[in-house]
């Protein structure tokens, strides 16, 4: 029988290799952590992400075995939200909880669900991002953005304007400058509705409010409830002129990274916490105008079909500046009706 003999040295090299492979098996079972960033605040009853975050959370926990967490970057935290889409393109940021309007500049086809008037509801909205059409959209925002969009969902409330002044018609908004989201479909639909389109990050409109840089901001009554806007501005008018999506933006780096299980509990979190966020959209933003009426805001409706009227027109021009959105458009029409 022979003998093995074990010189110190290579005593010592294995000894040292058993007590490191419990670390290495434990950073192998490790938890990836997902950032994931906003501009919206961190406000848990009337801020769209956050609401949709605390939504998403336990799902993601279920669906991945607590394989994937997350670091929650709310109001503007990481940057502006231009910022941020370049990080979600790089794959610095994971994820970006935002409307389809910011990457208007980078895929023009987007830009369909900006145009003011075209949707009559939330309702219209989700059964046009239903068609073949709408898939097609999110192929090119993996291709030209790097981003998936794995689920169509909406903001709290469509986008009204909320200003220093009352008005009533389009006559009243001459000269007024209203900060409209930096997206030139956005900003093209401000200006004919009468207004001096100020195009602006979100960060910079409190000050720029405070500051008189703007007499006025269009979105939804629960961001304009949470980021405290109603403290300079005292005037909402039921515009209701955009109805746009809103979602989880996710860095497809990030999703080439991912093992197949994880991607499918993480796929399978976002479509659901989407879902949920979507159904109760409609009573938050009855509950946030409500409590801008009792911190002194007054509620105005307006003849909408007056702003329509001057904004319908975009709709062509836009088209035969963007072909490729084309089908969308005209999934849009052919889905107006239930």
């Amino acid at each position: 029988m022979s003998t093995i003999r074990l010189s110190r040295r290579a005593l010592l090299g294995a000894s040292a290799t058993l007590l490191a492979a419990p670390a290495l098996i434990g950073r192998a079972n490790a938890a990836v952590t997902l950032k994931v960033a906003t501009s919206f605040p961190n406000d848990p009853k009337f801020s769209t992400a956050r609401i949709w975050y605390d939504l998403f959370l336990p799902k993601l926990a279920a669906y991945t075995d607590g394989a994937l967490v997350t670091q929650f970057f709310p109001d503007n935290q990481l940057g502006q939200e231009a910022d941020v889409v370049s990080q979600v393109k790089l794959g610095v940021v994971d994820m970006m909880l935002v409307g389809t309007p910011i990457w208007t500049n980078i895929v023009p086809e987007c830009g369909v669900f900006d145009l003011g008037y075209l949707f009559g509801d939330y309702d219209h909205l989700q059964r046009a991002s239903a068609t073949p059409a709408a898939a097609k959209l999110e192929e090119l925002l993996i291709s030209k953005a790097g981003a998936h969009f794995p689920a169509w969902g909406r903001n709290l409330g469509a986008r009204n304007f909320m200003t220093k002044f009352a008005f009533s018609g389009p006559a009243d908004l001459a000269g007024r400058k209203i900060r409209s989201l930096p997206n030139p479909v956005v900003t093209e639909t401000v200006r004919l509705m009468g207004a001096a389109a100020t195009p602006m990050a979100f960060g910079e409109i409190y000050t720029g409010l405070q500051a008189g840089v703007i007499d006025g901001l269009e979105h939804d009554a629960p961001t304009i409830l949470a980021s405290k806007f109603y403290e300079t501005a005292k005037f909402f008018t039921l515009t209701k002129h955009i109805h746009n999506p809103f979602g989880a933006f996710v860095s497809n780096k990030t999703m080439d990274k991912l093992p197949a299980n994880q991607r499918d509990g993480l796929t399978r979190a976002i479509k659901e916490a989407t879902a949920e966020h979507f159904k109760r959209a409609a009573a938050i933003e009855n509950e946030a105008i409500d409590q801008l009426k009792g911190l002194g805001v007054t509620v105005n409706d307006c003849n909408r079909e007056v702003f329509r009227e001057l904004v319908k027109p975009m709709w062509g021009r836009f088209a035969e500046k963007t072909p490729g959105a084309r089908d969308l458009l005209d999934a849009v029409a052919a889905t107006f009706k239930g």
